[in-house]
């Protein structure tokens, strides 16, 4: 599809939120996945991702070594060719009574769902493709035959596509924890126009690599806010930096971007960021 570019998800609020409401919901009951979003731009269309991030560490899983990718084609799409409201509801009926279909034929895993381009797909990896493509040509025939829909089939035993297209790369982990620390902010009151002391906390394994870290980002206008031993034996070297600036999705981008970058010269852990709450003053 070509290059992929990260969009800011606030751009298509209305039906990412409509989208996770529905996800979630249908999936509250299972205590192992651990589902999450992002958009990015394929090419030239955007696309939502929706991944069970739960398979990283499993993947690949040799018991189910053939990807099956499903779904319809919305009949109702705006300008950035993504459903409409109105249709969300409707594929996703689709897409669980196709889980129940392919669940009757073969084992399988769901491990994730792409809309791009007017589809909504689901992405399975099975034991065993055989009565697969029959079983979903029969459901849609049967009780969705003014829609048209995709069926695709292949081995991956690699789990190449969970493992290299539907899980985040970096610069999109990165965009997604931040979003979801800022996204708490607004939550709590915050009004994000007042630049504050933002603070990173690190853990590095040895002393030494931990005051050559700190050497590194003081020329970059970063200041040092704690250091001390921590609890943990393998990383037991705690750091807090800070620096003065204003908390968007940009600067924090770039910031915990540069941090994360910088700290793969060391035996460390980057934790996460936070920032005092400064909400607007009431009249």
């Amino acid at each position: 599809m070509g290059q992929i570019h990260l969009l800011y998800r606030v751009k298509y609020f209305t039906f990412i939120q409509v989208l996770l409401g529905t996800i979630l919901f249908v999936r509250a009951d299972a205590q192992t996945e651990h589902w999450d979003t992002y958009m990015a731009k394929f090419g030239d269309k955007p696309g939502s991702v929706l991944v069970d991030m739960g398979y990283k560490d499993a993947a690949p899983d040799s018991r189910y070594p053939f990807l099956v990718v499903t779904g319809p084609r919305s009949q109702d799409c705006n300008k950035q060719k993504l459903p409409a409201n109105e249709e969300i509801g409707r594929m996703e009926e689709m897409l669980d009574a196709t889980t129940s279909f392919i669940t009757g034929v073969t084992a399988k895993v769901l491990v994730g769902t792409f809309t791009y381009n007017c589809e909504r797909l689901n992405y399975y990896y099975v034991k065993d493709t055989a009565g697969v493509r029959y079983a979903i040509m029969r459901l849609y025939n049967r009780n969705y035959p003014n829609y048209e829909y995709a069926i695709n089939m292949k081995a991956d035993r690699e789990w190449s596509v969970y493992r290299t297209f539907l899980y985040p790369g970096d610069e999109t982990l990165n965009w997604m924890e931040n979003d979801k620390i800022i996204t708490k902010m607004l939550q709590q009151g915050d009004s994000l126009t007042q630049p504050r002391d933002i603070n990173f906390e690190l853990y590095f394994k040895t002393d030494t690599g931990r005051q050559s870290f700190v050497g590194f980002m003081k020329e970059k206008g970063y200041k040092t806010d704690t250091t001390q031993i921590s609890q943990s034996p393998n990383v037991p070297y705690e750091l807090v930096l800070t620096k003065h600036a204003s908390v968007k999705m940009d600067t924090i981008n770039e910031m915990t971007q540069e941090i994360k970058t910088g700290l793969k010269k060391y035996n460390s852990i980057y934790v996460g960021w936070n920032a005092p709450l400064k909400p607007l003053p009431t009249k």
